[in-house]
């Protein structure tokens, strides 16, 4: 009874690797964009089509203004028609999806979406 118990717990284990092992090697690939076509398909664009192209985002951020940043920038950050009026900021990181030169991806492209749309488009390799 006992080496039963042991050979099915053995068994149990190798069929677990097996299956994440099959499942490491089967990972949804991501596509490589080039600069030129990863800009006009997304610069100014919506979040869905982001969404629709390159799923959820590897990691997100959102945008937090310092105290003190009129000061700094020498204007009024507050729209003065509405200044009861949030902006929804946030930064969304992909993770090698851009290629630079054959072969050669940058290790993090950041969107910064303002309202749901793509106004900033930023390529990392730090």
């Amino acid at each position: 009874m006992k080496y039963k118990l042991s050979f099915i717990a053995v068994l149990m284990m190798l069929i677990g690797f097996s299956f994440s092992a099959y499942a490491e090697n089967h990972v949804e690939q991501k596509r490589v964009f080039t600069e030129d076509e990863f800009i006009s398909l997304f610069s100014g664009k919506p979040k869905s089509r982001v969404l629709k192209y390159l799923g959820k985002p590897d990691s997100t951020d959102i945008a937090i203004k310092p105290k003190g940043a009129s000061s700094v920038l020498g204007r009024p950050t507050v729209d003065k028609k509405n200044p009861n009026k949030k902006s929804k900021i946030e930064m969304w990181y992909y993770n090698h999806i851009v290629e630079y030169s054959p072969k050669k991806t940058y290790l993090k492209i950041e969107l910064t979406l303002i309202n749901d749309r793509v106004v900033n488009i930023g390529f990392f390799n730090q």
